[in-house]
């Protein structure tokens, strides 16, 4: 009996209770990079976050070809990201994604998604979002390879991390955290 009821439980743990780790270019950033003299200290001056990946997925052309693989192309890496206060975060930003950063307290219910501006780009893009109530920062639109946007953080907080890119965030439910502490 016990056999039969952990045989399926195994496998529900097995599909359901791992985060798969991707492998390829990039797959190095999912967990915070820190320096050595960090870890030997037990602090967190660095972190490595992955926004959107450019190897993963389906291309966006041409128009209506994308598989929305919100899950692999349109996701945050690590999800959480925890830093001392003083301690920077470089952000890998894959093309076809802008990040904006908001204030400790602003949480994904917060953000007006109502608020629309064109993306400003020759080519049909979807519209980004324009929420300047608790932003802190917004990068620029990434349409390179990836883009590193590096943001120091000075006071303690748990902050909002968005893709502005309205169907990121909106469907794909693209944002993180960084935990500073």
């Amino acid at each position: 009996m016990l056999r039969r009821v952990m045989g399926p439980l195994l496998g529900a743990t097995l599909v359901f209770g791992c985060d798969p780790q991707p492998t390829g270019p990039g797959a190095e950033a999912l967990d915070p990079a820190v320096s050595a003299a960090a870890q030997a200290s037990g602090h967190r001056t660095q972190a490595t976050v992955t926004f959107g990946r450019n190897d993963l997925g389906t291309d966006f052309f041409p128009p209506g070809s994308h598989d929305a693989s919100f899950h692999a192309k349109d996701a945050i890496r690590p999800r959480t990201t925890v830093i001392d206060v003083g301690g920077t975060v470089t952000f890998n930003v894959a093309a076809a994604h802008k990040i904006a950063i908001y204030e400790p307290g602003i949480g994904p219910r917060d953000i007006d998604v109502t608020s629309l501006e064109p993306a400003g780009t020759p080519f049909p893009f979807p519209p980004i979002i324009n929420d300047p109530n608790g932003r802190i920062v917004r990068g620029p639109l990434g349409f390179g390879p990836t883009t590193p946007f590096v943001w120091t953080f000075d006071q303690p907080g748990k902050y909002l991390v968005i893709c502005e890119v309205s169907v990121h965030f909106i469907d794909a439910k693209m944002y993180a955290w960084v935990d500073v502490k």
